[in-house]
């Protein structure tokens, strides 16, 4: 990946940001096709990235689930999204992705 491409990472915690998620991930792409965007959903919010949802994934934004909260949600993996990842800890993969100079975006 090129050093001077654009990296950030949206968090996503709850339901009510899903929709302006979706639009933050347009506009950034929008500005400059080039951006890295990553995806950090947990808490509630893992409960809409699930196989049979009418929420559509953009396919140059990486999407990562929180283990903990799929958990703490009775959710297995095998019912999430195509296109998803399942990391052990939103948080955690939060400060590994800000230490690799992706740019933090509370949702």
């Amino acid at each position: 990946m090129d050093k001077n491409v654009m990296k950030v990472v949206l968090h996503v915690s709850n339901n009510d940001q899903i929709a302006r998620m979706q639009s933050n991930i347009n506009n950034l792409l929008k500005e400059d096709n080039t951006i890295q965007v990553n995806v950090v959903i947990n808490g509630e919010a893992v409960t809409r990235f699930i196989k049979g949802s009418d929420l559509a994934l953009n396919p140059k934004a990486t999407y990562f689930l929180c283990n903990n909260s799929l958990n703490a949600h009775y959710i297995a993996q095998n019912e999430i999204l195509t296109g998803t990842q399942v990391t052990s800890s939103g948080v955690y993969k939060l400060a590994l992705l800000q230490k690799e100079g992706f740019l933090y975006i509370k949702v």
